[in-house]
Protein backbone atom coordinates (compact mmCIF):
# COMPACT_ATOMS: atom_id res chain seq x y z
CA UNK A 1 0.00 0.00 0.00
CA UNK A 2 2.84 2.18 0.87
CA UNK A 3 4.40 1.70 -2.77
CA UNK A 4 0.62 2.46 -4.28
CA UNK A 5 0.76 -1.60 -5.74
CA UNK A 6 -2.92 -1.80 -4.00
CA UNK A 7 -4.59 -2.19 -7.07
CA UNK A 8 -2.07 -4.79 -8.69
CA UNK A 9 -2.24 -6.74 -5.18
CA UNK A 10 -6.00 -6.69 -5.88
CA UNK A 11 -6.29 -7.77 -9.09
CA UNK A 12 -4.41 -10.35 -8.51
CA UNK A 13 -6.06 -11.55 -5.55
CA UNK A 14 -9.56 -11.56 -7.64
CA UNK A 15 -7.24 -13.85 -10.47
CA UNK A 16 -6.68 -16.49 -7.91
CA UNK A 17 -10.24 -16.64 -6.27
CA UNK A 18 -11.54 -17.17 -9.82
CA UNK A 19 -8.90 -19.74 -10.58
CA UNK A 20 -10.40 -21.65 -7.35
CA UNK A 21 -13.48 -21.13 -8.37
CA UNK A 22 -13.33 -22.60 -11.98
CA UNK A 23 -11.23 -25.32 -10.60
CA UNK A 24 -14.11 -26.31 -8.30
CA UNK A 25 -16.71 -26.04 -10.72
CA UNK A 26 -15.11 -27.82 -13.44
CA UNK A 27 -14.21 -30.79 -10.65
CA UNK A 28 -18.37 -30.80 -9.77
CA UNK A 29 -18.76 -31.14 -13.43
CA UNK A 30 -16.16 -33.85 -13.37
CA UNK A 31 -17.83 -35.41 -10.60
CA UNK A 32 -21.11 -35.45 -11.67
CA UNK A 33 -20.57 -36.40 -15.08
CA UNK A 34 -18.77 -39.28 -13.70
CA UNK A 35 -21.88 -39.81 -11.18
CA UNK A 36 -24.15 -39.92 -14.51
CA UNK A 37 -21.99 -42.75 -16.23
CA UNK A 38 -21.59 -45.03 -13.31
CA UNK A 39 -25.76 -44.42 -12.98
CA UNK A 40 -26.51 -45.36 -16.44
CA UNK A 41 -24.61 -48.34 -15.87
CA UNK A 42 -26.36 -49.52 -12.96
CA UNK A 43 -29.34 -48.67 -14.88
CA UNK A 44 -28.08 -50.60 -17.37
CA UNK A 45 -27.45 -53.49 -15.77
CA UNK A 46 -30.92 -53.37 -13.72
CA UNK A 47 -33.21 -53.17 -17.05
CA UNK A 48 -31.52 -55.91 -17.93
CA UNK A 49 -32.20 -58.11 -14.90
CA UNK A 50 -35.36 -56.75 -14.73
CA UNK A 51 -35.88 -57.48 -18.37
CA UNK A 52 -34.78 -61.33 -17.93
CA UNK A 53 -37.53 -61.56 -14.84
CA UNK A 54 -40.01 -60.61 -17.22
CA UNK A 55 -39.19 -62.69 -19.89
CA UNK A 56 -39.53 -65.80 -17.42
CA UNK A 57 -42.41 -64.67 -15.94
CA UNK A 58 -44.13 -64.42 -19.86
CA UNK A 59 -42.93 -67.76 -20.18
CA UNK A 60 -44.31 -69.51 -17.75
CA UNK A 61 -47.69 -67.22 -17.74
CA UNK A 62 -47.82 -68.82 -21.60
CA UNK A 63 -47.75 -72.48 -20.34
CA UNK A 64 -49.91 -71.91 -17.30
CA UNK A 65 -52.53 -69.87 -20.24
CA UNK A 66 -52.58 -72.74 -22.21
CA UNK A 67 -53.75 -75.71 -19.09
CA UNK A 68 -56.33 -73.02 -18.43
CA UNK A 69 -57.35 -72.39 -21.94
CA UNK A 70 -57.57 -76.63 -22.39
CA UNK A 71 -60.05 -76.30 -18.87
CA UNK A 72 -61.84 -73.88 -20.14
CA UNK A 73 -62.66 -75.18 -23.31
CA UNK A 74 -63.56 -78.52 -21.82
CA UNK A 75 -65.81 -76.71 -19.42
CA UNK A 76 -67.46 -74.89 -22.58
CA UNK A 77 -68.27 -78.20 -24.33
CA UNK A 78 -69.35 -79.52 -21.15
CA UNK A 79 -71.52 -76.76 -20.33
CA UNK A 80 -73.08 -76.82 -24.44
CA UNK A 81 -73.04 -80.45 -25.32
CA UNK A 82 -76.11 -83.17 -24.95
CA UNK A 83 -74.63 -84.82 -22.33
CA UNK A 84 -76.44 -87.76 -23.23
CA UNK A 85 -74.06 -88.53 -26.12
CA UNK A 86 -71.11 -88.93 -23.77
CA UNK A 87 -69.65 -91.94 -22.51
CA UNK A 88 -68.51 -92.58 -19.43
CA UNK A 89 -65.06 -92.59 -20.69
CA UNK A 90 -65.62 -88.98 -22.36
CA UNK A 91 -67.03 -88.29 -19.08
CA UNK A 92 -63.52 -88.94 -17.36
CA UNK A 93 -61.64 -87.09 -19.19
CA UNK A 94 -63.59 -84.05 -19.23
CA UNK A 95 -63.79 -83.98 -15.53
CA UNK A 96 -60.17 -84.63 -15.76
CA UNK A 97 -59.13 -81.58 -18.01
CA UNK A 98 -61.72 -79.87 -15.47
CA UNK A 99 -60.00 -80.50 -12.63
CA UNK A 100 -56.51 -79.56 -14.28
CA UNK A 101 -55.72 -75.53 -14.30
CA UNK A 102 -52.63 -73.78 -13.55
CA UNK A 103 -51.96 -71.08 -10.99
CA UNK A 104 -49.29 -68.26 -12.05
CA UNK A 105 -47.00 -67.34 -9.18
CA UNK A 106 -45.00 -64.82 -10.83
CA UNK A 107 -41.43 -64.11 -9.76
CA UNK A 108 -41.08 -60.25 -8.38
CA UNK A 109 -37.18 -61.09 -6.45
CA UNK A 110 -35.47 -58.52 -8.76
CA UNK A 111 -38.96 -55.82 -9.00
CA UNK A 112 -39.70 -56.10 -5.33
CA UNK A 113 -35.34 -55.60 -4.69
CA UNK A 114 -35.49 -52.65 -7.08
CA UNK A 115 -38.53 -51.00 -5.58
CA UNK A 116 -37.80 -51.52 -1.88
CA UNK A 117 -34.32 -50.33 -2.42
CA UNK A 118 -34.50 -47.03 -4.27
CA UNK A 119 -33.03 -48.69 -7.52
CA UNK A 120 -36.31 -47.42 -9.01
CA UNK A 121 -35.29 -44.21 -9.61
CA UNK A 122 -32.45 -45.21 -11.48
CA UNK A 123 -34.61 -45.34 -14.70
CA UNK A 124 -34.90 -42.39 -16.65
CA UNK A 125 -38.44 -43.24 -18.86
CA UNK A 126 -41.25 -41.94 -16.22
CA UNK A 127 -43.69 -44.09 -18.72
CA UNK A 128 -41.68 -47.36 -18.08
CA UNK A 129 -40.76 -46.43 -14.30
CA UNK A 130 -44.63 -46.17 -13.53
CA UNK A 131 -45.21 -49.60 -15.12
CA UNK A 132 -42.76 -51.18 -13.43
CA UNK A 133 -43.79 -49.39 -9.82
CA UNK A 134 -47.91 -50.81 -10.49
CA UNK A 135 -46.76 -54.31 -11.45
CA UNK A 136 -47.52 -56.65 -8.11
CA UNK A 137 -50.68 -54.41 -8.00
CA UNK A 138 -51.55 -55.93 -11.56
CA UNK A 139 -51.02 -59.01 -10.14
CA UNK A 140 -53.65 -58.93 -7.84
CA UNK A 141 -56.77 -59.25 -9.10
CA UNK A 142 -55.56 -62.63 -10.82
CA UNK A 143 -54.11 -63.88 -7.63
CA UNK A 144 -57.79 -63.10 -5.65
CA UNK A 145 -59.37 -65.17 -8.59
CA UNK A 146 -56.86 -68.48 -8.76
CA UNK A 147 -57.89 -68.16 -4.86
CA UNK A 148 -61.69 -67.95 -5.22
CA UNK A 149 -61.36 -70.47 -7.97
CA UNK A 150 -59.62 -72.79 -5.85
CA UNK A 151 -61.75 -72.61 -2.96
CA UNK A 152 -65.12 -73.47 -5.04
CA UNK A 153 -63.09 -76.51 -6.53
CA UNK A 154 -62.03 -77.61 -3.25
CA UNK A 155 -65.01 -76.96 -1.41
CA UNK A 156 -68.06 -77.23 -4.18
CA UNK A 157 -66.85 -79.06 -7.05
CA UNK A 158 -64.77 -82.01 -5.72
CA UNK A 159 -67.27 -83.04 -3.22
CA UNK A 160 -70.42 -83.04 -5.73
CA UNK A 161 -67.75 -85.20 -8.18
CA UNK A 162 -67.70 -87.91 -5.52
CA UNK A 163 -71.42 -88.38 -5.53
CA UNK A 164 -71.85 -89.83 -8.26
CA UNK A 165 -68.06 -91.08 -9.76
CA UNK A 166 -64.79 -91.72 -7.97
CA UNK A 167 -62.03 -89.13 -8.74
CA UNK A 168 -59.48 -91.91 -9.21
CA UNK A 169 -61.13 -92.37 -12.58
CA UNK A 170 -60.09 -89.13 -13.90
CA UNK A 171 -56.96 -89.08 -12.93
CA UNK A 172 -55.05 -90.64 -16.60
CA UNK A 173 -56.71 -87.87 -17.66
CA UNK A 174 -55.13 -84.80 -15.03
CA UNK A 175 -52.01 -84.81 -16.77
CA UNK A 176 -49.31 -81.69 -16.61
CA UNK A 177 -46.20 -82.06 -18.22
CA UNK A 178 -44.18 -79.85 -15.34
CA UNK A 179 -45.91 -82.28 -12.98
CA UNK A 180 -45.21 -85.47 -14.63
CA UNK A 181 -45.65 -88.40 -12.32
CA UNK A 182 -44.33 -92.08 -12.39
CA UNK A 183 -47.71 -93.58 -12.04
CA UNK A 184 -51.28 -93.47 -12.64
CA UNK A 185 -53.93 -94.70 -9.91
CA UNK A 186 -56.13 -97.12 -12.18
CA UNK A 187 -59.84 -96.42 -12.44
CA UNK A 188 -62.66 -98.74 -10.79
CA UNK A 189 -65.95 -99.62 -12.46
CA UNK A 190 -68.87 -98.29 -11.73
CA UNK A 191 -72.76 -98.54 -12.61
CA UNK A 192 -73.49 -96.40 -16.01
CA UNK A 193 -76.59 -94.98 -14.12
CA UNK A 194 -73.91 -93.02 -11.80
CA UNK A 195 -72.86 -91.04 -14.85
CA UNK A 196 -76.66 -90.71 -16.36
CA UNK A 197 -76.90 -89.20 -12.62
CA UNK A 198 -73.89 -87.18 -12.49
CA UNK A 199 -75.01 -85.49 -16.11
CA UNK A 200 -78.36 -84.97 -15.44
CA UNK A 201 -77.71 -83.34 -11.84
CA UNK A 202 -78.51 -79.57 -11.25
CA UNK A 203 -76.18 -79.56 -8.67
CA UNK A 204 -73.25 -81.02 -10.96
CA UNK A 205 -74.35 -78.58 -13.27
CA UNK A 206 -74.18 -75.73 -11.13
CA UNK A 207 -70.85 -76.67 -9.69
CA UNK A 208 -69.35 -76.65 -12.89
CA UNK A 209 -70.80 -73.82 -14.61
CA UNK A 210 -69.45 -72.05 -11.15
CA UNK A 211 -66.09 -73.26 -12.27
CA UNK A 212 -66.50 -72.05 -15.48
CA UNK A 213 -66.66 -68.44 -14.66
CA UNK A 214 -64.33 -68.57 -11.91
CA UNK A 215 -61.90 -70.20 -14.87
CA UNK A 216 -63.10 -67.34 -17.05
CA UNK A 217 -61.86 -64.96 -14.60
CA UNK A 218 -58.35 -66.04 -14.64
CA UNK A 219 -58.19 -66.57 -18.05
CA UNK A 220 -59.48 -62.93 -18.74
CA UNK A 221 -56.92 -61.56 -16.00
CA UNK A 222 -53.72 -63.74 -17.42
CA UNK A 223 -54.35 -62.46 -20.98
CA UNK A 224 -54.10 -59.06 -19.33
CA UNK A 225 -51.32 -59.93 -17.32
CA UNK A 226 -49.48 -61.17 -20.32
CA UNK A 227 -50.45 -58.01 -22.25
CA UNK A 228 -48.93 -55.80 -19.35
CA UNK A 229 -45.51 -57.88 -19.36
CA UNK A 230 -45.34 -57.25 -23.22
CA UNK A 231 -45.28 -54.20 -22.64
CA UNK A 232 -42.69 -53.43 -20.08
CA UNK A 233 -40.47 -56.22 -21.98
CA UNK A 234 -40.66 -53.58 -25.22
CA UNK A 235 -40.18 -50.65 -23.22
CA UNK A 236 -37.02 -52.46 -21.73
CA UNK A 237 -35.76 -53.10 -25.18
CA UNK A 238 -35.88 -49.75 -26.31
CA UNK A 239 -34.20 -48.12 -23.50
CA UNK A 240 -31.21 -50.61 -23.78
CA UNK A 241 -31.31 -50.61 -27.10
CA UNK A 242 -30.85 -46.15 -27.07
CA UNK A 243 -28.32 -47.26 -24.42
CA UNK A 244 -26.40 -48.95 -26.45
CA UNK A 245 -26.47 -47.02 -29.71
CA UNK A 246 -24.74 -44.29 -27.65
Amino acid sequence: METGKTGKYFKYAIGEILLVVIGILIALQINNWNNYRIDRQNEKQLLSNLRQEFKTNLEELKFDHQINTKCLNALYIFLQSDKTKFTPNEIDSLNGLFTTFASFDARVGIINETISSGKLDLIQNDSLKNKLSHWTGELNDLAEDIVIRREHWLKYLLPTFRKYIPTRNIDKYAYRSDYSRDSVIKPILIPKENYIKFITSLEVDGAIMDHYLNQSYVHINEKSIQSYIEDIITMIDNELNYMNSD
